[in-house]
Protein backbone atom coordinates (compact mmCIF):
# COMPACT_ATOMS: atom_id res chain seq x y z
CA UNK A 1 0.00 0.00 0.00
CA UNK A 2 1.74 3.83 -0.55
CA UNK A 3 1.51 6.07 1.84
CA UNK A 4 -0.25 9.43 0.59
CA UNK A 5 1.58 12.58 0.70
CA UNK A 6 -0.71 15.82 1.07
CA UNK A 7 -0.04 19.35 1.60
CA UNK A 8 -1.01 22.73 1.32
CA UNK A 9 0.84 24.72 -1.21
CA UNK A 10 1.47 27.95 1.58
CA UNK A 11 3.39 24.67 3.89
CA UNK A 12 5.70 23.66 1.07
CA UNK A 13 9.34 24.24 1.80
CA UNK A 14 12.72 22.65 0.63
CA UNK A 15 13.51 20.56 3.76
CA UNK A 16 9.71 19.10 3.10
CA UNK A 17 10.86 18.89 -0.95
CA UNK A 18 13.95 16.67 0.76
CA UNK A 19 12.28 14.36 2.46
CA UNK A 20 9.83 12.96 -0.41
CA UNK A 21 11.22 10.53 -2.48
CA UNK A 22 11.78 10.54 -5.68
CA UNK A 23 12.49 6.92 -7.66
CA UNK A 24 14.84 7.12 -10.24
CA UNK A 25 15.55 3.96 -12.70
CA UNK A 26 18.74 2.73 -12.60
CA UNK A 27 21.61 4.43 -14.57
CA UNK A 28 21.35 1.94 -17.05
CA UNK A 29 17.56 2.02 -17.87
CA UNK A 30 18.00 5.92 -17.63
CA UNK A 31 20.85 5.45 -20.75
CA UNK A 32 18.45 2.92 -22.24
CA UNK A 33 15.58 5.52 -21.96
CA UNK A 34 17.31 8.59 -23.40
CA UNK A 35 18.71 6.18 -26.37
CA UNK A 36 15.57 5.37 -27.34
CA UNK A 37 14.06 8.63 -27.26
CA UNK A 38 16.52 10.01 -29.23
CA UNK A 39 16.12 7.17 -31.84
CA UNK A 40 12.58 8.19 -31.91
CA UNK A 41 13.31 12.16 -32.57
CA UNK A 42 15.69 11.27 -35.17
CA UNK A 43 12.86 9.72 -36.70
CA UNK A 44 9.99 12.51 -35.96
CA UNK A 45 12.94 14.55 -37.56
CA UNK A 46 12.73 12.53 -41.09
CA UNK A 47 8.86 12.07 -40.83
CA UNK A 48 8.44 16.20 -40.66
CA UNK A 49 11.50 16.73 -43.35
CA UNK A 50 9.47 14.04 -45.62
CA UNK A 51 6.30 15.76 -44.48
CA UNK A 52 7.81 19.30 -45.61
CA UNK A 53 9.34 18.09 -49.15
CA UNK A 54 5.75 16.42 -50.07
CA UNK A 55 3.94 19.66 -49.17
CA UNK A 56 6.00 21.65 -51.35
CA UNK A 57 5.31 18.68 -53.64
CA UNK A 58 1.64 19.64 -53.38
CA UNK A 59 2.18 23.23 -53.46
CA UNK A 60 4.06 23.19 -56.45
CA UNK A 61 1.35 20.65 -58.18
CA UNK A 62 -2.20 22.92 -57.11
CA UNK A 63 -1.76 25.61 -59.45
CA UNK A 64 -1.61 22.71 -62.67
CA UNK A 65 -4.13 20.68 -61.55
CA UNK A 66 -6.47 24.02 -61.25
CA UNK A 67 -5.36 25.51 -64.59
CA UNK A 68 -5.98 22.06 -66.29
CA UNK A 69 -9.52 21.91 -63.95
CA UNK A 70 -10.69 25.35 -65.27
CA UNK A 71 -9.91 24.05 -68.93
CA UNK A 72 -11.62 21.24 -68.60
CA UNK A 73 -8.57 19.25 -68.99
CA UNK A 74 -9.07 16.56 -66.10
CA UNK A 75 -9.68 13.10 -67.48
Amino acid sequence: MREKVGFRLTELNLADLKRVPVPLPSLSEQHHIVTYLDNLQAKIDALKQLQAETRAELDSLLPSILDKAFKGELV
